[in-house]
């Protein structure tokens, strides 16, 4: 792997990432082999600790890698990604012969809690927007989404009625942002009594939720999601 060269505009950990997933690319690395250590990555490129220890926790966050205590951090089997053809909930509706809409339950600047501040990569106290939205197809509920966006790439973005506006659309038009990836943990789990409530259904039944971060192609995290699926679609 190639050293790094502080005259690029990347930072040092993006361009030891690269240099990293090409490896896994090329198939000079495989799935359960072993990384680099802090140590090996901080001798090797000549950088901190610190910054060592960003790439390692940024491609298990990716799902690239996965840490074992005490063994080490070990490249990850392939997960399932949407690398190409990124749909927002809107298009995937149209595509289906839906007509899209959401209802605004809620949109405001807040500090996330800390797990979400991690997701986002936010610095303490940093802003995000919460944007909590019913999702609709034909007038009937699927979705009950609730999303962060870190404030600092969109500025302006609260002046925004996303009742009407498809979110996705909005940042590549107007902030020229393009969600590339996304990774999603998926969850069984039943309905608490607001999901049940919103989404139209018994107390308890069974939904599908997912955890999801979206990405640019360069590792940028530009939203959290967390959503709760009803009974009328299983996956979207």
């Amino acid at each position: 792997m190639a050293r790094v060269t502080r005259q690029s505009f990347d930072p040092l950990y993006f361009q030891i990432e690269k240099e990293i997933l090409n490896e896994i690319k090329l198939g000079n690395m495989q799935s359960g082999d072993r990384l680099p250590s802090e140590k090996e990555i901080a001798i090797r490129y000549a950088v901190s600790r610190i910054t060592a220890r960003r790439v390692l926790e940024d491609l298990v966050q990716q799902g690239i890698a996965y840490a074992q205590q005490g063994k080490g951090t070990f490249v990850a089997l392939p997960r399932i990604r949407e690398i190409s053809g990124f749909l927002s909930f809107s298009h995937d509706m149209r595509i289906r012969g839906l007509n899209p809409s959401s209802k605004v339950l809620e949109f405001c600047e807040v500090i996330p809690e800390p797990l979400v501040q991690k997701k986002l990569q936010l610095q303490p106290g940093e802003k995000a927007y919460l944007l909590k939205r019913l999702r609709l197809a034909n007038d009937e509920p699927v979705v009950l989404e609730t999303t962060h966006l870190p404030m600092r790439l969109y500025p302006g973005l609260i002046q925004v009625d996303f009742s009407d506006n498809s979110l996705y659309s909005i940042l590549q038009e107007r902030y020229g942002i393009y969600p590339a990836w996304a990774d999603a943990e998926l969850i069984a789990t039943s309905a608490t009594p607001e999901e049940a409530a919103l989404l139209g259904m018994q107390i308890g039944a069974p939904v599908l939720s997912a955890e999801r971060l979206t990405y640019t192609r360069t590792f940028t995290v530009i939203e959290a999601v967390h959503s709760v699926n009803g009974d009328r679609f299983s996956f979207y």
